[in-house]
């Protein structure tokens, strides 16, 4: 994700124009170029194919429903977004009421038990990362005690087994009598959430906008871009090309950031930054538990006009 700072314009408008949004973007504006200028010279010096005595209301009406659809393509899709970031939002949060309930039940007289929450609930955001990245991936992750990463393997869904570690220890705690009844019901509504989340989270990720809706935009995007040189090239001439490549970079640049920000947890520069997310829980958590953490890596939960992933 591309974190900037709203008041300069230059650098923002810098990082936008070097994402690989953006070159995809220039290649398919090629084309148009290309067919714009093909177009212009047959219809000015050799044939003339009578579309410029269409009325103009014609084109106007077209472009009015294609803003329509636009607006409601990229409303939908920044919906998604924000629903995933409001998810994370949620994580965040439980991730340090885990951690103030269990440092304060735990006490001071059981440092293994707290170390062992320290990390398992910092463990929690990274394995939903690479979850929602399909990267199987546990190099992230701390070692609680030997073997856990190991049983971790064996998990499709390792999230879930993340949260299988807190709740079975959380059990063997109220067995002991370390905790009491009310104390493992709040608890328990906690670890809940984190779950929820996933679900969430996967429910955004497997859920995309449906093709034919889709493919409609872009189909009707491309015909709009097909006939505006036919429309407009008798008042315009040859200006008709830097018109049509301005509409084109609007049109074609507002579909593209849809399909990129529907889909939050990918690697795009636009997409949500889970990777800086999951370090500021692990600092929140490590701080909460009274543990100190390499300056290097609190570094890396703070924000600045950087990209993250």
């Amino acid at each position: 994700m591309i974190v900037y700072k709203t008041h300069d314009w230059l650098q923002a408008i810098w990082k936008f124009h070097t994402g690989s949004t953006v070159l995809s973007l220039l290649k398919r504006l090629a084309f148009v170029f290309v067919y714009v200028v093909v177009v212009i010279v047959v219809e000015l010096n050799f044939l003339d194919f009578k579309l410029k005595n269409t009325p103009t209301e014609f084109l106007s009406t077209m472009g009015i429903l294609l803003s329509l659809l636009i607006i409601f393509r990229t409303n939908t899709a920044y919906d998604r977004f924000y629903e995933g970031r409001r998810t994370w939002g949620v994580l965040v949060n439980t991730c340090r009421n885990l951690a103030v309930y269990y440092n304060a039940v735990l006490g001071e007289g059981r440092p293994a038990e707290k170390l062992f929450f320290t990390k398992v609930i910092s463990n929690f955001p990274f394995a939903l990362k690479n979850h929602l990245r399909d990267a199987r991936n546990l190099n992230d992750l701390d070692e609680t005690v030997p073997g856990t990463l190991a049983m971790l393997q064996r998990f499709d869904h390792v999230p879930n087994g993340v949260v299988s570690q807190l709740r079975n220890r959380t059990e063997l705690l109220y067995k002991e009598g370390v905790i009491s009844e009310g104390q493992l019901i709040n608890l328990h509504d906690l670890l809940v959430v984190l779950l929820d989340v996933a679900g969430i989270c996967e429910r955004i990720k497997s859920t995309p906008i449906p093709f034919s809706y889709s493919f409609f935009i872009k189909l009707f995007i491309t015909c709009y871009i097909g006939i505006m040189p036919f429309m407009v090239v008798e008042d315009y001439g040859y200006l008709t090309i830097p018109a049509v490549m301005l509409v084109s970079y609007v049109l074609v640049g507002l579909e593209m950031i849809g399909v990129e920000i529907e889909e939050p947890f990918g690697l795009e520069r636009n997409n949500l930054p889970l990777t800086q997310l999951s370090q500021v829980i692990r600092v929140n958590v490590h701080e909460i538990f009274g543990y100190n953490l390499p300056t290097i890596e609190k570094d890396a939960a703070k924000l600045g006009f950087v990209i993250v992933t």
